[in-house]
C-alpha cells in the first residue's frame, strides 16, 4: 500500500509548508507502483463467461412447430416518416412468430440484418437488440441517400442456437483426423485429435507455456517424432434431435423475414453527414458499425479509410514493406489478390496453396508472406505439418528493432477452429495476444492488423461450421485484442453488409479489406 514516511519534531509547521510536496509526491509514487504492477491478463474462463453472460438461457423446446419461423413472423418501423436524412438511425421491431403463428416469449435467435440500394451498389449491416422477450430492435444509420431496402435474415432460431451451443460444449470429436507418420520408405497411419478417448498409447505434441495439445495414437513401429502430415475429415455429430436436425437442415437457414413496409427515402439534409476526417490509427475502437459500401467501396464509419484501388497508390503504401500474412485461407486470398494487382509483384518458388507463398518485388523492396496457422485446420488433403506455424511463435521470429516501421502483420484465424469447442479458439487468440505484445515491445512501430472472419455458405455443415460459432468467435477476438494497439479489418461487417456467403470472399470484399488495413499504413 503507497503511504508517505516522515516525521518532525514541529509536525504542525512541517507540515504546513510540506504538505503540497507530500501529497504531490505520494499521488507520483502510488500512480508509479499502479504502472508497474504486474498486469493481469484474462484467462480463458474470464472470456468465455463474459461471452456467454450475454446469452439467453435455453428455451423449453418441444417440437420443431414451436420454434423461431422466419415465415410467420414480421419487421415493422419504430417510428416510421416519409423520408429520412442522411445520419439518421433507423429502427425496425422483429416481432418473432413460431410456425403455428404463436408469439414467441423468449430471445436468443441468431438475425443477420442488412440495408442496401441494389443501383448504389450500396449497403451496410444493422445492430440487433435481443429484447429477451421474442422481440428484437435493429438499428441501422443511413449513411447514403436513395431508395433503401431492408433486408433481414433467419439465420437460425433459437432453438438451433441452443442445440449448437450444446453439441459443441466439450465436444472435441466432430473432426476426425489421420496422421501419416513416415521414416525413410516406411509409412504408418494412425488416429489423432485435440483429445483422444482411447487406452491405447498416445504421442502427445504440447508446449507448456502455450497451453495447446493434440495427440495420435502411437503407430506400432515408427516413433512419435516421426508424424509427417495430418488430414481430416468430419465425423458426425451425435445428440441432435429429429427436431433439431430439421433445425439446421439447409432448407430452413436464413430465411427472410417479412417487412411490413416498403423501401425508404432517403434524402441529404446536410452538408458532410458521416465524413469522417480523423485518421485511422491502430488502437482505435472498431464500433459494430463499422461502415459501409457506397459503389463497391468500403467507407469506415469512424476514422478517413483510403480507396487503394489502383496499382500505383497500393504499391506506394507497401512499398520498403514487409507484409507477413499469417493464418488461414481467408489471408491467403490477400497475396492472392496483390500478386495479380500489382504486377511487379512475383512469387517465389517453392508455392504451397496449404502452407505457404512467398511474392516478392525487388524494385520496390515489397515481401509479402503467407503462412498457415497449426493445427487445428479442417483439409481433406494432407498437410505437412512442419510447414505450418504457430503465429505466437512466428511472431516472434518477426524481425523487428526500435526504428523499424517496415512490418505489418496481418493475422487472420477463425474458420478451422469453428467445429472445436471455444476454449481452443480462445487460448489460441491469447497465445497471439501475449506474442503480439512482444513484438510491439521490440518495435513499437510494427502495425498489426487483425482480421475477422467473414460470413461463409448457408450449404455449409451446420454442426461444424455455421456463421453462429463465427459471430462468436468474432466476439471473443474483440474481448482478446480489444485493449491493444491493433487495427482490426471487420470482414464480418463487410460480408453481412454484401450478402456474400462464402469462405472465401469475392474481389470486391478482398479489395475493401485490403484498402482497409493500408489505411491504417498509409494516411
Amino acid at each position: 500500500m503507497c503511504s508517505p514516511n516522515f516525521s518532525f519534531p514541529n509536525f504542525k509547521t512541517a507540515f504546513s509548508l510540506l504538505c503540497p510536496l507530500i501529497i504531490s509526491h505520494f499521488i507520483v509514487v502510488c500512480l508509479q507502483e499502479i504502472s508497474e504492477a504486474p498486469y493481469t491478463e484474462l484467462t480463458v474462463n474470464d472470456i468465455l463467461s463474459s461471452i456467454w453472460r450475454d446469452f439467453p438461457a435455453a428455451p423449453n423446446f418441444t417440437s420443431f412447430l414451436k420454434s423461431s419461423s422466419a415465415v410467420h413472423s414480421t419487421a415493422r418501423l419504430e417510428s416510421p416518416r416519409d423520408q429520412y436524412c442522411v445520419g439518421d438511425t433507423l429502427n425496425v421491431l422483429v416481432e418473432m412468430r413460431d410456425y403455428e403463428g404463436r408469439p414467441k416469449k423468449q430471445g436468443g435467435d441468431f438475425i443477420l440484418a442488412r440495408i442496401h440500394s441494389p443501383n448504389l451498389q450500396a449497403s451496410s449491416s444493422g445492430y440487433v437488440t435481443d429484447l429477451l422477450n421474442g422481440s428484437y430492435r435493429v438499428s441501422f444509420t443511413l449513411f447514403w441517400p436513395g431508395d433503401v431496402q431492408v433486408s433481414l435474415r433467419l439465420i437460425h432460431p433459437s432453438e438451433a442456437v441452443h442445440a449448437l451451443k450444446r453439441v459443441s460444449a466439450g465436444n472435441y470429436g466432430k473432426i476426425k483426423y489421420t496422421g501419416t507418420f513416415i521414416n525413410g520408405s516406411k509409412r504408418e497411419e494412425s488416429q489423432c485429435s485435440i483429445r483422444l478417448d482411447t487406452d491405447k498409447a498416445l504421442c502427445e505434441y504440447r508446449k507448456k507455456e502455450d497451453g495447446e495439445y493434440y495427440a495420435c495414437i502411437k503407430p506400432q513401429t515408427l516413433p512419435c517424432s516421426s508424424l509427417q502430415t495430418m488430414r481430416s475429415q468430419n465425423n458426425p455429430v451425435p445428440n441432435l434431435t429429429k427436431d433439431e436436425s430439421q433445425l439446421l437442415a439447409r432448407k430452413w437457414i436464413g430465411l427472410q423475414i417479412k417487412n411490413k413496409f416498403s423501401s425508404l427515402k432517403v434524402i441529404s439534409c446536410s452538408a458532410g453527414a458521416h465524413r469522417k476526417t480523423e485518421k485511422c490509427e491502430a488502437g482505435m475502437k472498431s464500433p459494430f458499425l463499422s461502415g459501409y459500401f457506397l459503389a463497391n467501396k468500403w467507407t469506415s464509419s469512424f476514422c478517413k479509410t483510403g480507396h487503394f484501388r489502383s496499382e500505383g497508390d497500393i504499391n506506394r503504401c507497401l512499398q520498403g514493406k514487409r507484409l507477413y500474412l499469417l493464418g488461414d485461407s481467408t489471408v491467403r486470398q490477400w497475396v492472392e489478390y496483390l500478386e495479380k494487382k500489382l504486377k511487379g509483384l512475383k512469387y517465389v518458388p517453392p508455392v504451397n496453396r496449404f502452407s505457404v507463398k512467398l511474392a516478392v518485388n525487388p524494385q520496390k523492396n515489397i515481401t509479402v508472406k503467407w503462412r498457415m496457422h497449426a493445427h487445428p485446420f479442417v483439409f481433406g488433403n494432407n498437410v505437412h505439418l512442419n510447414k505450418t506455424v504457430h503465429i505466437s511463435r512466428e511472431l516472434d521470429r518477426v524481425p523487428a528493432g526500435e526504428g523499424r516501421s517496415d512490418v505489418v502483420v496481418v493475422i487472420g484465424v477463425g474458420q478451422h477452429f469453428r467445429p472445436f469447442p471455444l476454449e481452443i479458439f480462445i487460448q489460441r487468440l491469447i497465445n497471439i495476444r501475449q506474442a503480439i505484445l512482444r513484438l510491439q515491445a521490440r518495435s513499437p512501430r510494427a502495425l498489426v492488423v487483425i482480421k475477422l472472419e467473414n460470413t461463409r455458405e448457408l450449404s455449409s455443415a451446420m454442426t461444424h461450421v455455421s456463421d453462429w460459432f463465427g459471430h462468436v468467435q468474432n466476439l471473443a477476438q474483440r474481448k482478446v485484442f480489444g485493449d491493444l494497439k491493433v487495427a482490426l479489418v471487420d470482414a464480418w461487417d463487410m460480408t453481412v453488409a454484401a450478402n456474400t456467403f462464402a469462405i472465401h470472399p469475392n474481389s470486391v470484399i478482398l479489395s475493401n479489406e485490403i484498402a482497409v488495413a493500408l489505411s491504417y499504413l498509409c494516411h
